[in-house]
């Protein structure tokens, strides 16, 4: 008896990173769909999987998984798409599927519980869900980081950046913005999860990358983190030179 063809045996399997944007965009989606039926209706739909630390406590556990495939709006779901690609693919490239898979959701949930924690201590609104892809996408950050620190990226500049760059850039701006966050000023961007996300990523960066490149990528990290304060002076002074003066003086 003849055997059967499997005409999906060629077939290339999708990436990790794919099916998570997918999954992202069917929520988003879901979420419009249930948008036309007034707000209040999409209002329930994010409390009830949306995280916040009374609704964690109130027994709605879900919501530390739930609430990152979940965005306010279509400016918060495509900028957190497109950060998803590009890091995704650096850090599925160099882990595999299933490991990317493990760093995303790992790094999602530590970053709500940074988040919980940071409800339970006041420093944010204990009854405010907060929604997205953030945390885990940092964790890809921190992760692609260590990994491949001069993999170059053209997100979120159209020139190509290393990824060390934008990953320092990023935990910088997150860090001093949580840090305004505690005097006072306010935000509805839960940067404690984006710190969490990233340190998360770091700790998977280091454990799958090996001890020799982990050292290699911190070396080059401190000399960036040292060289910022000479690099930001050379540009004061390069903006603080009469350029037009100095050219009109050359051409004469």
């Amino acid at each position: 008896m003849a055997k059967g063809i499997n005409i999906l045996s060629g077939a290339k399997k999708i990436s990790v990173t794919t099916a998570l944007i997918l999954l992202c965009f069917a929520a988003f989606i879901y979420e419009a769909y249930l948008s036309s039926y007034g707000t209040y209706t999409l209002t329930n739909f994010i409390n009830n999987y949306g995280l916040s630390y009374k609704n964690f406590v109130g027994g709605k556990y879900w919501t530390i998984l739930t609430n990152m495939f979940l965005h306010g709006n279509a400016e918060h779901f495509v900028l957190n798409m497109l950060a998803l690609f590009f890091f995704g693919h650096i850090v599925e490239d160099a882990v595999g599927r299933k490991k990317l898979l493990l760093i995303f959701l790992a790094s999602g949930i530590f970053a709500n519980i940074c988040t919980l924690a940071a409800g339970a201590m006041g420093l944010m609104a204990a009854d405010i869900p907060t929604i997205g892809a953030s945390g885990a996408i940092f964790g890809l950050l921190g992760a692609a980081m260590i990994l491949k620190p001069f993999e170059f990226i053209s997100f979120p500049y159209v020139i190509p950046v290393p990824v060390v760059i934008i990953a320092l850039l990023y935990a910088f701006y997150n860090t001093l913005s949580f840090i305004l966050t505690l005097t006072g000023v306010q935000s509805q961007i839960a940067y404690v999860a984006h710190i969490g996300g990233i340190f998360a990523g770091i700790y998977f960066g280091f454990k799958e990358g090996g001890t020799a490149r982990a050292l290699k990528s911190l070396i080059i990290i401190l000399i960036i983190l040292f060289a910022i304060p000479f690099l930001w002076n050379f540009i004061v002074m390069f903006e603080q030179v009469n350029w037009t003066k100095i050219i009109t003086g050359f051409l004469r």
